[in-house]
């Protein structure tokens, strides 16, 4: 299977926008009220957090979806949109870099020429979020496409989702000459002497 197609994809994932969209933001506004925000020491620890409440809120937002089938093992969680698409969440460095543990299946899941859960046509990316740089806030969430340690593209969900709105011009006013706009200093003086 070659590198996941943006142009496939992105209409696929489009359909689940809006709950995977959620579901992230909906973590992380559980760690930012939980107990353990500014008590826990480890970043790991809270990005576990934030993880578990992602799949949480992913796993009621799409288990009753028809173009939904979530896949559970192997410690993790992984969800098949359409038989085409299948996915995983991550937390991911300012770069689209998601890391994970160098396990077999971690490697192989970036390695578009294995096939995986045997499922061999199927396109695997990661839906990520992005912390800004004093991790307080989340900065972007995106679709990321790797082949093997490098990014092949990635396309931000929220951008997906805002278009832009062109704003009414002004109506067009007759133009008049610039002489009866402006009035240059001392030109009185000029137009007095001229006449003279």
């Amino acid at each position: 299977m070659p590198i996941p197609s943006e142009t496939t994809v992105r209409p696929t994932l489009d359909e689940i926008r809006g709950q995977v969209v959620s579901a992230i933001r909906g973590a992380w506004e559980d760690w930012l009220a939980s107990d353990f925000n500014g008590v826990w020491r480890c970043k790991r620890s809270r990005a576990n957090f934030v993880w578990e409440q992602i799949i949480e809120r992913a796993n009621n937002a799409l288990l009753d979806h028809d173009a939904v089938h979530v896949i559970d093992g192997h410690e993790t969680m992984k969800f098949l949109v359409r038989d085409i698409v299948l996915f995983r969440f991550k937390k991911a460095d300012e770069t689209g870099r998601s890391s994970n543990d160098a396990t077999q299946l971690a490697l192989a899941f970036h390695d578009h020429e294995q096939d995986l859960f045997g499922l061999p046509e199927v396109q695997r990316v990661e839906v990520v979020y992005k912390l800004n740089r004093l991790e307080t806030q989340i900065d972007d969430i995106c679709v990321v496409a790797r082949n093997g340690d490098q990014i092949a593209w990635e396309y931000s969900l929220l951008d997906a989702g805002e278009a832009a709105v062109p704003l009414p011009l002004p109506e067009a006013k007759p133009e008049r000459p610039a002489a009866s706009i402006v009035k240059l200093k001392g030109a009185a003086d000029d137009r007095k002497k001229r006449q003279d």
